[in-house]
Order: C-alpha cells, then sequence, then structure tokens
C-alpha cells in the first residue's frame, strides 16, 4: 500500500504546536481522502473516518519506534495521524532540501548535514564536477549528488 499526500498546504506561522496543515490523501495512485490539523497541538482529522481504519490496517505492520529521553527508552506505535504527520514533516523536510541544493552544497560530516555559502549556478555546477570536492569538504557524503530519494532519506534523518 503506497499512501501519499498531495495538495499540501502549510501554513508555518498558525503551527503552534503541531503542523498546520491540509492535504489530500492519496493511495496506490487514487484520491481516497483527506487530512488536516489546525496546529495547536490536537491530533490530525483523516476524513472519511473509513479511510483512517484503512491507514491503521497499514500503521499496524509498521514496528514499534524506540525512541530515548535520557535514559529512559520507550516503544512508540505509530497510528493513523502520527504516520500521516511524519508524511508532512518528509515533504516539508523535501522542500528545504530542494530548496537549498538550488543554491548550495549539502553533505554530511560525522552523521551531521552540512552546507555551503550560497553559489551561483555557473560556480555548483564546477564544483558539483570536482572529483576533490568530498576531500574539500571532508565530507562523507555530497547530498547534492545522490538521487533525491537517498538525500532526503539521510537529509530527513539528521533532522529529527
Amino acid at each position: 500500500m503506497k499512501i501519499e499526500l498531495k495538495a499540501l498546504k502549510y501554513s508555518d506561522f498558525a503551527s503552534q504546536e503541531t503542523h498546520c496543515f491540509q492535504a489530500n490523501i492519496y493511495i496506490d495512485g487514487k484520491m481516497r481522502g483527506t487530512a488536516d490539523n489546525d496546529g495547536r497541538g490536537g491530533m490530525t482529522t483523516i476524513r472519511p473516518w473509513q479511510l483512517h481504519n484503512e491507514i491503521k490496517l497499514h500503521t499496524d505492520k509498521i514496528p514499534p519506534r524506540i525512541v530515548k529521553y535520557g535514559d529512559t527508552e520507550m516503544s512508540l506505535d505509530t497510528s493513523p495521524d502520527s504516520y500521516i504527520d511524519e508524511l508532512v514533516t518528509l515533504a516539508l523536510h523535501e522542500k528545504d532540501l530542494k530548496r537549498a541544493m538550488k543554491t548550495r552544497i549539502l553533505f554530511t560530516r560525522e552523521n551531521q548535514v552540512f552546507e555551503t555559502t550560497k553559489f551561483s549556478a555557473a560556480q555548483m555546477a564546477v564544483d558539483l564536477a570536482s572529483p576533490r570536492l568530498k576531500e574539500r569538504l571532508k565530507a562523507d557524503q555530497i547530498l547534492n549528488l545522490l538521487p533525491i530519494g537517498e538525500a532526503l532519506e539521510i537529509y530527513a534523518a539528521r533532522m529529527r
């Protein structure tokens, strides 16, 4: 089951405790419903309610995530609304990543993401073609040179 969000409308100024957004939910390429959150700390609403149950069948198969708070470890199950929230977060990270990669070189070093100062398109092309770029930046990986899906996975993991 492939669950996607399309027509995502996000309001940064209205996001107080949670993301304030509206989006259409697509499953396997077909629009099935909507999701929204008012950004004030409440749960994400999935409509119609039957879609919530359908997404739950998918999220029940996702193993619990282990989260550490100081010395305490907690096991968190993925609920349909938290899954949708994660898709919103991932979409926002993708937007930020693509915007940054237009004018900056993004790279990893010691499990952190760094970015260069802004470059012109011509200078970016020259630098990205340089065989010594990784060495010059002391980088483990250059995100601009990876497929967008792989770069997003690395970028999003470091932004948590």
